[in-house]
């Protein structure tokens, strides 16, 4: 058995060897270089862009436009990412009329080389009207600010709710009402490849190569812009998604693309660092006023929640932050009465897009500082409030209030497992030991949170703030797999979605070995995502951890109807009953007689005289998934309940930090993580995902972020700015894994590739307010850096924080 082994990774060795192939690696015939012209200014109209200077440089192949973009291309549609577009609004893939944040792109020149194009895009004038710009929620709404977008009125774009239970009878109900304020920032999972286009259009096909994570997107956005139906995109491999790639990239493909219908040649372009730190997407700032109605014992009654999103200059992604909050809506907890109210504003600021975990992040939060804020209030200890609320293990599949189900888990028993392992009494008792003494040192600071990870993405869960409507974009999801026997043996795979570094490879050649009785070094990826070759669907998209759900499916389902024509084949060659065949590493057995894969290809591809009657020749199969249990609640019903996501992992998680009295500055000590996701096809594969999440979140918590100036400006624009944490700041993560398979999904699997993220920040959140607890502080607020705990701790944030 191969599956639940930490296999070699298949893609590791081309990688660290400098094998890997990129965007940026591909070099073409005629090939020219673009640059973008960005904005200098976060709110201004354009007057005016003059480019003929430009276009007369040397090595000028072209220049494009804001009226060119208006005129050679179509607006985009909103899509489900702005399902709460109340108003239809033309959205360009740059600026046209108007720019409404730094960075947002203007004009685009291709020269025969990067530093002509670059040095060309100092000669383009554009003639701006400097407008009133808003660089925080509180301004925007203010019915005089400026309006960012004209035909809204006002940038409190939507406003909506979803209301599940009856909240008000827990109100009145209730002992105490506890009330919270808490608010999460701006932050990016800054990938090691920005983002990146070679686009080639001869007069038969518009050919795109683009990294990016949702290939779906690119096709609709090409197709639609342009009005070109024969497009191709190809996903060559990806340094790092995160969400980052998943939806803006889709203006800079439109832009690259208009410069090859323009120029009639191959255009390459490449975001560098800062273009991508100002304008290539930011996960978004969330501000939570937040009532729980609880009992005496700590049992939480209902809950309900005000939630407002900076979605920054854009409306491409109005309400892709709340709806995601829909995912992990109720978390571990049993709470039965819940509402969740919704405004997303605009801002001058970098537009949000979806970032390792979207919402889900911020849902956990909310849930894990309340549940800490309880305990507080009324004396009781947090551990208990937590358990007080907890789904039992007896109640699983466990149907949530707004229709998500949970197949299988145990959250106590994560709960017993990560205390043990951190040591939970033996901390308590040292940081007891160290107040008590008054002891001059770091303040030590404990805090356990728990959480889901949601995975497999409904395509209809955005709809659900609008379950009236007959018009859904999508719904469920399909994906598919392709398994290929060669004629000389060898296996070859093709999945319908890109990977950007999760070993899908790997992990696919594992269930595939398993399936067909092939030997992992005799499995190969046959290449990586094309839209003309690759089985793909509405889930080809690696984000929302569709990967464990509707590849692994596919991958399964392909390798079992493979395994069966190569039984049927065999039985008829061996003269032998199917179900007397068997299938090892390679060789195809019954009883004393066998034939290698090899032999069975020769025959198959090449004797058509040796095949049964009626069967068609080759060996190969494609299956696309579809998840068998995407009912009931596939489809928003008329109380917006839906099935968010499909599969739901989980994990608590323990922070042990020290706080320095002098400086502010943070160290978290260990860092202990129980996490249950199922059938572990991989657990080196799964481990990393956890390690790198954890790290992520962790560093969000403690410091990572964006910072903008009244003005609009980022003040952020460089790593060194931004304050990303280095493996010196990252601790050690400590991981055991409590598996409790899935039992509606194929092998019991369940995701892995945001989980960490999740539960962390609250985490830290937590453990930092409990070293402070001496000065009296409530954190209520990220990022934890140095000068705000700092600040903290000497009073001038006491009454904020």
């Amino acid at each position: 058995m191969h599956i639940g082994r930490s296999l070699r990774s298949k893609e590791a060795p081309r990688h660290v060897s400098g094998r890997g192939r990129f965007v940026d690696d591909l070099v073409l015939p005629r090939m020219l270089h673009a640059c973008i012209l960005r904005s200098p200014y976060a709110h201004a109209r354009i007057l005016g862009v003059q480019g003929q200077a430009a276009a007369a440089l040397p090595g000028v192949k072209g220049v494009l436009t804001p009226d060119e973009v208006r005129e050679l291309s179509k607006p985009f549609k909103p899509g489900r990412y702005a399902s709460g577009l109340r108003v239809p609004i033309p959205e360009y893939s740059g600026a046209v009329g108007k720019v409404r944040y730094v960075g947002e792109p203007v004009a685009m020149v291709a020269a025969d080389t990067r530093a002509r194009a670059e040095d060309a895009i100092g000669a383009i004038d554009v003639d701006y009207e400097v407008l009133p710009a808003s660089s925080t929620i509180a301004a925007a709404s203010e019915p005089t600010a400026a309006s960012i977008y004209e035909e809204l009125g006002s940038n409190v774009a939507w406003e909506g709710h979803v209301s599940y239970g009856d909240v008000d009878g827990a109100f009145k109900r209730a002992h105490s009402i506890v009330r919270e304020r808490l608010t999460i920032h701006r932050y990016s999972s800054t990938p090691l490849e920005p983002f990146a286009c070679v686009v080639h259009r001869t007069p038969e096909l518009l050919t795109i190569w683009c990294n990016s994570q949702s290939p779906d997107v690119i096709y609709e956005a090409i197709t639609e812009a342009l009005g070109i139906d024969a497009v191709r995109v190809i996903v060559p491999d990806v340094g790092g998604g995160f969400g980052q790639k998943i939806h803006l990239i889709r203006k800079y493909a439109v832009m690259t693309a208009l410069m090859a219908v323009k120029t009639g040649r191959p255009v390459k372009w490449i975001e560098d660092r800062s273009e991508h730190m100002m304008a290539g997407g930011h996960s978004c700032e969330q501000e939570f006023n937040v009532e729980a109605a609880v009992a005496r014992d700590g049992e939480v009654l209902g809950i309900k929640i005000q939630d407002t999103d900076d979605v920054g200059g854009s409306i491409s992604t109005l309400t892709i932050h709340f709806t995601n909050k829909l995912n992990n809506l109720f978390n571990t907890y049993k709470v039965q009465h819940l509402r969740l109210e919704g405004r997303s504003v605009l801002t001058n600021k970098c537009p949000v897009v979806p970032n390792r975990g979207i919402g889900k992040p911020g849902m956990c939060f909310v849930w894990e500082r309340i549940m800490d804020r309880i305990a507080q209030e009324l004396s009781l200890d947090p551990i208990a409030v937590r358990r007080r609320n907890l789904i039992e293990v007896s109640d699983f599949p466990y149907t949530t209030p707004n229709g998500n189900i949970y197949g299988s888990g145990d959250y106590h028993a994560l709960l017993d497992k990560v205390l043990k392992n951190v040591d939970y009494g033996d901390v308590r008792r040292r940081q007891a030991e160290s107040r008590q003494k008054g002891v001059v040192g770091p303040l030590i600071g404990i805090g356990v949170v728990i959480g889901v990870e949601p995975g497999g993405r409904n395509a209809a869960r955005d709809m659900a703030i609008f379950p009236q409507s007959k018009q859904m974009p999508g719904a469920g999801g399909v994906e598919g797999a392709t398994i290929k026997l060669e004629k000389n043996g060898s296996v070859v795979f093709t999945l319908g979605s890109p990977s950007c570094g999760q070993s899908h490879e790997t992990t696919a050649c594992q269930i595939i070995a398993d399936v067909l009785g092939a030997g992992p070094e005799r499995i190969a990826l046959a290449s990586t995502f094309d839209s003309a070759r690759s089985p793909w669907g509405v889930s080809a998209s690696n984000s929302g951890n569709n990967f464990h759900l509707y590849d692994v499916g596919a991958v399964h389902g392909a390798a079992t109807r493979l395994r069966e024509k190569v039984i049927v084949l065999a039985a008829h060659l061996l003269q032998a009953d199917k179900s007397a065949v068997q299938i090892e590493n390679g060789v195809v057995s019954a009883g004393d007689r066998s034939m290698s894969f090899a032999e069975l290809g020769k025959i198959a591809y090449g004797n058509q005289a040796m095949l049964p009657k009626g069967f068609e020749g080759g060996l190969e199969a494609t299956y696309y998934h579809s998840h068998p249990h995407a009912d009931p609640l596939m489809l928003p019903d008329m109380q917006g309940r839906v099935r968010a996501q499909y599969t739901f992992s989980s994990a608590a998680h323990a922070a042990v930090v020290e706080v320095d009295r002098e400086t502010g500055r943070v160290r978290v000590v260990r860092y202990v993580i129980v996490s249950d996701n199922g059938t572990l096809i991989n657990p080196s594969v799964v481990d990393g995902q956890i390690y790198g999440s954890a790290a992520h979140g962790i560093s969000v918590a403690l410091g990572e972020g964006f910072v903008y100036g009244q003005d609009g400006q980022l003040q952020t624009l460089t790593l060194l700015d931004y304050g990303k944490s280095t493996t010196l700041e990252t601790p050690h993560i400590e991981i055991e894994h409590f598996p409790v398979p899935d039992p509606f999904t194929t092998l019991g699997q369940k995701a892995a590739g945001e989980g960490a993220a999740i539960p962390s920040p609250a985490a830290i959140a937590s453990a930092v307010e409990d070293a402070l607890r001496p000065f009296g502080v409530t954190v209520r607020d990220l990022p934890l850096t140095p000068e705000r705990v700092w600040r903290m701790m000497h009073g001038s944030e006491r009454v904020r924080a």
